[in-house]
């Protein structure tokens, strides 16, 4: 891809991404890194890949730094938001991406299952903008995006049962952005963005045959890539999508067509 470059679009704002250490995640932190945001990177585990991050866009004249927390638990995404306002300041660009996958046949996937990748993937959604919201609301100024998956909108390409929970918690996510994007305007936007097979650690076990079986069904013949998709939020982010909110914007290369 093109290097976008430094806009300063952003400049004198807090940017918060969780599950920022790698992929998607921190595509996106150094995007917006790039527009002049200072970037609180979330982690729940992999401290060596969150410093990687912060590392990159240190290296690049931005600013970061790395939070650790578990977005489902409310108690520690409250504390992690505390410490980012008063490291870098209080959360104008929120990106909540942090989300888990299992691999769940709907006939013998366990409640146990099921309930951890609604905790992760829909409650960690929920409670980090519940926790910025009021500030945003405050201020007169909130911009939201919230990950979701392809799979929240039809069913895996690969097997109908195989992400069962994920693709029903991804869709979940779809209809939080709507409800929050009416609730929270005119001052806080809301958005989302569905992406499809994407070359990430998450997509790294997709055999060979499945992988030549996605790329042939996409009109654009690839999987995505992370700065791909963070690119497109960042536009959602920015002012250039100054009349857009409520919106779960498709990024799969093709692969379906939903109105």
């Amino acid at each position: 891809m093109t290097d976008p470059g430094t806009d300063g679009e952003f400049e004198g704002r807090t940017a918060l991404v969780t599950g920022g250490s790698r992929g998607i995640g921190r595509a996106i932190c150094l995007r917006l890194a790039a527009s002049g945001a200072r970037v609180a990177v979330n982690y729940a585990a992999n401290r060596e890949a969150a410093e990687e991050t912060r590392a990159a866009i240190e290296a690049a004249g931005g600013t970061a730094a790395i939070y650790l927390a578990d977005v489902g638990d409310r108690e520690a995404t409250g504390a992690m938001f505390d410490a980012v306002e008063r490291d870098l300041g209080p959360v104008d660009l929120l990106v909540t991406n942090a989300g888990i996958a299992r691999s769940a046949d709907a006939l013998s996937m366990t409640a146990e299952t099921w309930r951890e990748i609604m905790r992760v993937n829909l409650d960690g959604t929920f409670h980090a903008v519940w926790r910025a919201k009021d500030g945003m609301a405050a201020r007169g100024f909130g911009r939201i995006v919230c990950i979701s998956s392809v799979l929240g909108l039809v069913p895996n390409p690969i097997s109908t049962e195989r992400m069962f929970a994920y693709g029903t918690s991804k869709a979940a996510v779809i209809g939080f952005v709507r409800q929050c994007a009416a609730a929270l305007g005119p001052a806080v936007r809301v958005n989302g963005v569905a992406p499809g097979y994407v070359e990430t650690d998450m997509t790294a076990d997709v055999s060979d045959e499945a992988h030549e079986r996605l790329t042939a069904a996409a009109a654009l013949k690839r999987f995505g890539q992370p700065e791909e998709i963070a690119e497109l939020v960042h536009f959602l982010l920015s002012e250039r999508s100054s009349f857009t909110t409520g919106q779960t914007h498709i990024a799969d290369g093709g692969t379906k067509f939903v109105p």
